[in-house]
């Protein structure tokens, strides 16, 4: 499934950053959509370093909102109405197995506050509630073999651990709680559970609401 190499076209910037390694809820209250997000900086370009032991991460926030969307074509499903969400691919160029807890990233708003990245289980728990308490009970009012196909593509395009092999690539889709418009500024993804030779590292990628 190559998400981001499909949709090179899209409005949605593509953001990518090098890790040199050294030896050494359906509610009708809440259908608004999800801000468009871009990357800060254009940093579609890879590092100059370009060292056998590397591994490129690339992030694309999509934006499925509107029957033109070319996101919304691909994933048939509207995810901007549920979540802020970001493709991710994390490519290994080292020699040894990277593993990828993706679920440890997360995304920090205008107001630094800070949303963890949904594993499934709460993905399809905030598709289903929003930001309702757990104890509320919910009245899905979409037809049930609707609801059942918008879980089934959340459960297939949400990003996944994994152990990645030499020269190979693990990629899905980071859903995070909805970005309000109102804090739209100064966004900050932090792409984190990334482990080579024994040692943690992250990295982030600075992303705003476009101006009109």
């Amino acid at each position: 499934m190559d998400m981001i190499g499909q949709k090179t076209k899209s409005r949605a910037a593509a953001a990518v950053v090098s890790l040199i390694l050294f030896n050494g809820i359906f509610l009708q209250a809440c259908s608004t959509s999800a801000p468009f997000l871009v990357p800060e900086k254009e940093s579609g370009q890879k590092e100059k370093e370009l060292g056998s032991d590397r591994v490129d991460i690339q992030i694309r926030p999509i934006d499925t909102s509107g029957f033109k969307s070319k996101d919304l074509d691909f994933y048939h499903f509207d995810f901007s109405q549920f979540f802020t969400a970001i493709e991710i691919r994390v490519h290994n160029s080292t020699q040894n197995p990277v593993q990828w807890d993706p679920f440890q990233s997360i995304l920090k708003n205008g107001e630094e506050k800070e949303f963890q990245t949904f594993n499934e289980d709460g993905a399809i728990d905030y598709y289903k509630r929003g930001e309702l308490p757990g104890d509320s009970i919910v009245l899905l009012q979409k037809p049930y073999e609707q609801q059942k196909e918008d879980i089934e593509n959340i459960k297939r395009f949400i990003v996944k651990p994994a152990s990645v092999p030499p020269g190979q690539e693990a990629e899905g889709l980071l859903l995070f709680r909805k970005v309000s418009l109102n804090h739209c500024e100064n966004v900050l993804l932090v792409v984190a559970g990334i482990q080579t030779n024994h040692q943690e590292r992250k990295v982030s990628f600075p992303l705003k609401c476009p101006k009109e």
